[in-house]
């Protein structure tokens, strides 16, 4: 069914601020964060697969490519995360994901600039030594977010957590079922395999992984008995 005229307009007349929105369940927030660590990781290992099978041009049209994969994803990430909202102390924890998430679709773009200006060939007045030492500066501005991201993700499991303390006083249980902590916990080994198990990971992975192991620590769930 097509939106009546005088609905589009009340929606852009009329547009919903995401202070206005009910918080977000934690799990659903959760369940996003793991989706999206995973499609990162996916369009890294397919660039670095296409990397290894040789390209002619030194892998410059790959890195073109991989950096337009990781702005169209980064993209929708941010709109997905954009429509959500958590409460305190929580509340800062998703514009913080996404202003990383900005910042590294600008920082592909100077890769893919780069990228472009390569494959064009040679051009009068184009400096390529110093777009060449570019490059390295913004893979490293890349992995530096990447560290950050990876060291909010005990934030991103606390939301999981149950405040409400236990007969000792201590937050012994999350807000989630036995069942949905084993859907997290099988999506994070389905989407990452035996990467998890490696010692030498890159941010992506580790992020998974940590989470992984959190999300098996001896909290109880919701739905078994307190102390």
């Amino acid at each position: 069914m097509r939106p009546t005229l005088a609905l589009a307009l009340a929606v852009v007349v009329s547009p919903v601020s995401t202070a206005d929105k009910p918080e977000t369940p934690h799990l659903a927030f959760v369940t996003e964060y793991i989706r999206e660590l995973a499609a990162m990781e996916s369009i890294r290992a397919a660039s670095e697969r296409e990397l290894k099978q040789g390209a002619k041009d030194g892998g410059l049209a790959t890195a073109v490519h991989t950096s337009t994969l990781f702005q169209l994803e980064l993209r929708s990430q941010i709109r997905i995360l954009k429509d959500m909202r958590l409460q305190a102390p929580f509340d800062d924890l998703i514009p913080n994901i996404t202003a990383f998430y900005e910042q590294k679709i600008a920082l592909h773009q100077n890769l893919i600039d780069i990228g472009s200006t390569f494959i064009a060939g040679p051009q009068p007045g184009v400096d390529y030594g110093k777009l060449a030492a570019e490059i390295p500066k913004v893979r490293a501005r890349l992995d530096y977010i990447d560290q950050a991201l990876f060291q909010a993700t005990p934030l991103v499991f606390a939301t999981l957590i149950d405040e409400r303390p236990d007969s000792k006083n201590h937050a012994s249980h999350l807000i989630i079922t036995k069942a949905q902590r084993a859907k997290l916990v099988d999506d994070i080994t389905q989407d990452f395999g035996s990467k998890l198990n490696q010692k030498e990971q890159n941010w992506i992975v580790s992020s998974a992984s940590v989470l992984k192991a959190m999300l098996l620590k001896d909290y109880k769930c919701s739905d078994e008995p307190w102390e």
